[in-house]
């Protein structure tokens, strides 16, 4: 399984490591523009593709940060950025080295010093463009900085990439996804050890006695009275029933007699329908009926 928080944290430093690499760029491609001799397009493009770095990268790591601008923090749009500037830089170091090479051809066979013919490279340069030998070299070193750049571009859209197949498949970005697997175990920890309970009442400092077991005398509490006297005291009026105190084991009456119908006449006594009243009447239920 991919891991979400590892992901992100590569594509916050690949961000960091492009706004660096883009300073680094753009003093080579502003030393190889202050040289003698006409600017190439494809130096000038290098060199404005580094400022346009600055505001995009802005954009890719800031608006997934705050709600107001999560919006705009779509993971298609994120891709489409990455692949955007990926592309840029493939096409700002190609179009620098063309023009290079191209520059050295076109010196060899315009060069009449044949001094700087049999040196060759950068030194036959200037023949072939009007540019300095130093403007040359400069643009050797920024066409291995653009390629590096090329590859931490392709990094961030391979990662914006899988964002945006996580989201086509699960309508959510795997970075709002994710959650730590420690910051779960830590929270579930804290709430099942904790000594807040949410459900407990709010005043305290009443006692039940359901919070106590009921054979547990010792942690029941006396109110200033003896441990012994509490107990009895509690047991007997909660726990008796008549002349028979409360015992685990012992089985209770159910009234006087000790029957399970001892009411009038030896029966239960009958229940009256609701809103009625029972007729003063004695208890008759002799049979009256025909021959047994």
């Amino acid at each position: 399984m991919v891991n979400a928080g590892a992901m992100l944290k590569a594509m916050l430093g690949l961000h960091a490591l492009q706004a660096v690499w883009s300073i680094v760029v753009m003093g080579v491609m502003g030393a190889s523009m202050l040289q003698d001799g006409p600017t190439s397009g494809a130096a000038k493009f290098i060199f404005t593709l580094c400022w346009l770095n600055i505001p995009t990268l802005i954009y890719l790591t800031m608006s997934p940060r705050f709600p107001r601008t999560k919006n705009l923090a779509h993971p298609y749009w994120l891709f489409g950025m990455n692949t955007l500037y990926a592309i840029f830089w493939f096409a700002a170091f190609v179009a620098l080295s063309v023009y290079t090479n191209n520059g050295i051809s076109v010196g060899e066979s315009k060069e009449t010093d044949q001094k700087l013919k049999q040196q060759g490279g950068c030194a036959v340069f200037k023949a072939g463009t009007g540019e300095t030998e130093k403007a040359c070299t400069l643009n050797k070193s920024a066409v291995g900085l653009s390629v590096f750049m090329w590859f931490l571009w392709l990094a961030t859209t391979g990662i914006a990439g899988y964002a945006a197949w996580y989201f086509k498949q699960h309508t959510i970005s795997p970075f709002d996804d994710y959650s730590s697997p420690s910051t779960e175990i830590q929270e579930t920890t804290k709430d099942a050890f904790s000594s807040n309970d949410e459900y407990a009442p709010i005043n305290r400092s009443v006692t039940s006695h359901e919070d106590y077991d009921e054979y547990d005398v010792e942690s029941r509490p006396s109110h200033g009275r003896s441990a012994s006297v509490a107990s009895s005291t509690y047991h007997s009026s909660a726990y008796s029933y008549g002349d028979q105190p409360a015992h685990p084991g012992r089985a209770l009456s159910w009234a006087a007699e000790r029957e399970p119908y001892a009411g009038i006449g030896g029966h239960a006594p009958i229940a009256p329908v609701d809103g009625a009243t029972m007729p003063d009447a004695p208890d008759d239920y002799s049979y009256r009926g025909g021959r047994r």
